[in-house]
């Protein structure tokens, strides 16, 4: 008499794993110990004590899986450095700090979960000169913020902050998660042409000297 019902009980169970595998991220991470990125901070207006600050670095000091932790250092216009070590990221439960790391890979329409901001949509992918790299960036916005995260890895590269009486402006300055251009694919580009010149310095020499003969 409840076999006719069965058929109904799968196609929603089905219906159910199907919106919940479509909606869901890949929750992967691309930071390794010994990773560092460094940013600098200005400030257009009046800020206030507690956000006069001119530069701030992140250091990871453990990966494990979705869980990632890092030593925080804040440097601020009175020489003051303020640090947090050891602070607890989980990509999993949305502890992502203030947008410190985000899953790897994300696209135009998926969603990342934070703690203190809810679920967050990236509403831009493009790409930018990051720390002296063309970097593929992910962008979203929050009531307050505009994040910029490196794609690939997934670390924060750059923030708008809105206050009522300033805005703070956050910038990547430095990182060895991977090399400025003049350094990588230019620099090979940038050998070939001097080895071209330099041969061709030579060849002339030969020549003048063979005519010389």
């Amino acid at each position: 008499m409840h076999k006719p019902a069965l058929p109904a009980v799968v196609l929603t169970i089905l219906l159910a794993t199907f919106i919940l595998t479509a909606g869901s991220v890949d929750i992967s991470t691309g930071a390794k110990k010994g990773d560092w990125i460094q940013y600098q901070v200005t400030e257009i207006g009046n800020p206030t004590p507690d956000y006069n600050i001119t530069w701030a670095r992140m250091d990871v000091t453990a990966v494990q899986g979705e869980k990632i932790t890092v030593d925080v250092k804040t440097g601020y216009a009175n020489g003051t450095i303020y640090p947090e070590p050891q602070i607890p990221l989980n990509l999993a439960t949305g502890a992502i700090g203030d947008g410190f790391f985000i899953p790897i890979n994300l696209n135009l329409g998926d969603q990342l979960y934070s703690e203190y901001q809810g679920n967050i949509t990236i509403t831009s992918v493009w790409h930018l000169e990051v720390a002296g790299a063309i970097r593929t960036v992910v962008s979203a916005t929050t009531n307050q913020t505009t994040y910029y995260w490196d794609r690939q890895t997934g670390i924060l590269v750059g923030a708008t902050t809105s206050f009522p009486s300033f805005t703070l402006f956050t910038e990547t300055s430095a990182t060895n998660l991977w090399q400025p251009e003049f350094l990588g694919r230019d620099f090979i580009f940038f050998s070939v042409i001097a080895v071209g010149v330099v041969a061709a310095g030579v060849a002339i020499v030969l020549i003048f000297v063979w005519r010389k003969k």
